[in-house]
């Protein structure tokens, strides 16, 4: 490969590192926690969480079968009731994650939508369906809609 591509490509790389790393910024060691509440070190990690109910949180086996079944923010969501101070700081760490995700998702099915094959003024009920997360029942729309029978 010619020297010049190559430099071309690494500097498009280095581009898109230093881009991803504005997005996602390295985890502390002491937020690690927040990934997996079951297997940290107590001692070395914490200074100002409230350190007791992370111990409880992390003996609690029902809690560690809900942590196998659920998404990250489901399993801290969950524990709001039980853990509110340690639940609500993995909360608040992790909400921007969640709503840049579904920000960038919006905004590519835009694009998506708004091509110049398919250009609508009104594309809300487009954009509703496809970025919904119901499952479409259609034994239920179908069931409602008369038959054409034809004469």
């Amino acid at each position: 490969m010619p020297h010049d591509i190559s430099a071309v490509i690494q500097e498009h790389l280095q581009g898109l590192e230093a881009n991803l790393k504005e997005y996602f910024p390295p985890i502390n060691s002491n937020k690690e926690w927040i990934r997996n509440p079951f297997s940290i070190n107590i001692e070395t990690t914490f200074s100002d969480l409230n350190v007791e109910s992370l111990i409880e949180l992390s003996c609690d086996t029902a809690l560690k079968d809900i942590y196998k079944e659920r998404s990250l923010i489901d399993f801290w969501l969950s524990c709001r009731q039980e853990y509110p101070v340690v639940s609500e700081q993995a909360i608040k760490f992790l909400m921007p994650f969640v709503t840049t995700y579904k920000c960038e998702a919006g905004f590519s099915t835009l694009v998506f939508l708004k091509n110049k094959y398919r250009n609508r003024l009104e594309v809300e009920p487009d954009l509703r369906i496809k970025l919904t997360c119901f499952p479409v029942n259609l034994e239920f729309l179908v069931k409602n809609k008369q038959l054409h029978t034809s004469h």
